[in-house]
C-alpha cells in the first residue's frame, strides 16, 4: 500500500514539474532560436462566427526580428520584413507597401517568437484556461490606437506553437493553425530582402 501510495504521489509531482503555463511554453519554443519556418492555415470568420475567407502559406522567420510571409491561396501576397522596413507585396494589384520595421513589432504578435521580450514591451498579457490540450496566451496591445487587433491568443502544446487567433474591432476572427515546425535549418538571407519590381507602385 506504502508503494503504491508512494508511486502515485512521484506521478502527480512529475505531472506538476512539467505543467507548463503557455507563456514559459513560448519562453522554451524561442530559447536559442536563430531561424524557424512552418505552413500555415488561415480561416477568417465574422462577428457572427460566419466564414469569410479561407487561404494557406508558409511562414519563415529569423532572429531576431526578420519575417517572410507568403500567401498562396486564395491570392497571392507577400509580407517581408528585412530588420528595418516591412514589405506588403500584392501582386494581383501590382502595389507594394512600406512600413517601418516598429509598426511588424507592434502587428504580429509573432514577433514574440524570436523575441520574447516584445511581449511586455507591446502587450498585457493573460493565462487562460487550457483547452483541448492546447494553453492559451491571451496578448492585448498597449497601444491599442495604433494596434490592427483589440487582442490576440496564441496557443501552445508541449513547447510548441501550434495556433494564433486575432480578434479585430469589427468583430472579425483571423484563426491560424501552423504545421510542423522546422527550427534553426539554414535560411537564405535574400529571403528576408525585398526588391521592388518594375512597374510596381509603392506605399508608404
Amino acid at each position: 500500500m506504502m508503494i503504491r501510495l508512494l508511486t502515485v504521489i512521484l506521478m502527480l509531482a512529475s505531472s506538476l514539474a512539467t505543467a507548463q503555463s503557455a507563456k514559459q511554453q513560448l519562453q522554451v519554443f524561442s530559447k536559442n532560436l536563430q531561424t524557424a519556418q512552418t505552413s500555415f492555415q488561415q480561416l477568417v470568420s465574422g462577428p457572427n462566427g460566419e466564414k469569410v475567407q479561407s487561404a494557406q502559406g508558409t511562414l519563415k522567420l529569423k532572429t531576431p526580428n526578420q519575417f517572410r510571409w507568403q500567401y498562396s491561396s486564395p491570392s497571392s501576397q507577400l509580407i517581408v520584413a528585412d530588420g528595418s522596413k516591412i514589405w506588403i507585396y500584392e501582386a494581383d494589384l501590382q502595389q507594394v507597401t512600406v512600413k517601418t520595421q516598429d509598426a511588424l513589432n507592434q502587428d504580429n504578435p509573432l514577433s514574440a517568437l524570436s523575441n520574447p521580450l516584445m511581449i511586455d514591451k507591446f502587450y498585457s498579457t493573460s493565462e487562460l484556461a487550457k483547452k483541448q490540450g492546447v494553453s492559451w496566451l491571451q496578448l492585448i496591445p498597449k497601444n491599442k490606437q495604433n494596434s490592427p487587433f483589440e487582442k490576440a491568443l496564441l496557443g501552445f502544446t508541449n513547447n510548441v506553437l501550434v495556433s494564433m487567433q486575432l480578434f479585430d474591432s469589427l468583430g472579425q476572427v483571423s484563426a491560424f493553425s501552423f504545421g510542423k515546425w522546422q527550427n534553426n535549418k539554414e535560411l537564405d538571407a535574400t529571403l528576408f530582402q525585398f526588391t521592388v519590381p518594375k512597374g510596381v507602385d509603392i506605399v508608404e
